[in-house]
C-alpha cells in the first residue's frame, strides 16, 4: 500500500494533494486502529480531494460537494470511470452522507469489518493512482 501520493505538485494542486495524502494515511491509521467505518470515510475524503485536484488543475471553482460522481461529472470524466468503479465511488459517498447526516455508527459499522476495510482501501488506492493519472494526462 503507498504511503502518499507525492508532494511534487503545482501549488494549486498541492494544496489538495497535501490533504489527498493526509486522509489516506489516515485511512490507514483506521485500519490499524480497528476503526473499520472511518477507513471508508477516509477513503470517501481522499478521493473527494483527488477530484478536486483534478478541478484545481483544470482552473474549475471548487464548490462545496460530496458527491463524488458529481464532482467526477464535474470535472468531465465521470464518462470515462467504469461500471464497476462508479458502483464503487457511489457506495462510498453513500457512506459519507449517512455516516456524517442520517445512520448510526452501529447501524452503517455492521457491514465493514477488517475485510471489507482492507478492500475498501485496495480499491482506494487504484482509484486515486488512475484519477492522478487521468489527472497528470490532461491538456
Amino acid at each position: 500500500m503507498k504511503k502518499n501520493f507525492g508532494d511534487n505538485w503545482p501549488p494549486k494542486i498541492k494544496v489538495w494533494m497535501d490533504r489527498v495524502n493526509y486522509d489516506w494515511e489516515t485511512a490507514q491509521a483506521m485500519h490499524k486502529a480497528g476503526r473499520y467505518l472511518y477507513v471508508v470515510f477516509m477513503c470517501q475524503q481522499a478521493i473527494e480531494k483527488t477530484l478536486k485536484a483534478i478541478l484545481a488543475s483544470q482552473g474549475k471553482e471548487i464548490k462545496p460537494i460530496h458527491n463524488l460522481s458529481k464532482l467526477a461529472e464535474i470535472a468531465n470524466i465521470l464518462e470515462e470511470i467504469d461500471k464497476g468503479t462508479h458502483v464503487f465511488i457511489d457506495k462510498l459517498s453513500h457512506y459519507y452522507l449517512n455516516a456524517r447526516y442520517k445512520e448510526t455508527i452501529d447501524t452503517l459499522s455492521q457491514a465493514i469489518g477488517k475485510t471489507e476495510a482492507k478492500e475498501y482501501l485496495t480499491k482506494t488506492e487504484k482509484v486515486i493512482i488512475w484519477l492522478i493519472q487521468k489527472m497528470t494526462s490532461l491538456p
